[in-house]
């Protein structure tokens, strides 16, 4: 006989099964680790700039309203309205006032998943 039993095939469906099911894994927390650099990006992004503001204006840049998301504000009135802070992931807000600041970055689908940095450069990550 020629060909491959219904058993040989079986076990090579499961080889496969399984080598798939460990490479999602895989790449599930690949991408949460990019997403997370990419939010830890942003905020040392908005530190550097803040530092700018300041050392300008003598005072911090701060968006008026709560900590919503504040991504496109934050863009426009900080970087000059270049699109820095990308919020398909997290959205970025600044709270404080014009002496002191935190910027906060939240998860959007993990809402206990955030990071933070302060106008002293002390990050929460």
């Amino acid at each position: 006989m020629r060909g491959f039993s219904l058993l040989e095939l079986l076990v090579v469906v499961a080889i496969i099964g399984i080598l798939a099911a460990v490479g999602i894994v895989s790449y599930n927390g690949y991408i949460t680790g990019v997403k997370n650099k990419q939010a830890q990006t942003g905020l040392q992004s908005i530190y550097l700039e803040q530092e700018e503001y300041k050392s300008i204006n003598k005072q911090y840049y701060r968006p008026s309203g709560g900590c919503g998301d504040q991504t496109t504000t934050i863009n426009n009135g900080l970087f000059g309205g270049q699109v820095t802070l990308d919020n398909e992931n997290f959205r970025y807000c600044i709270s404080g006032n014009t002496s002191s600041y935190i910027a906060y970055a939240y998860d959007k689908m993990n809402s206990s998943n955030r990071f933070w940095i302060r106008n002293t450069n002390q990050k929460s990550w």
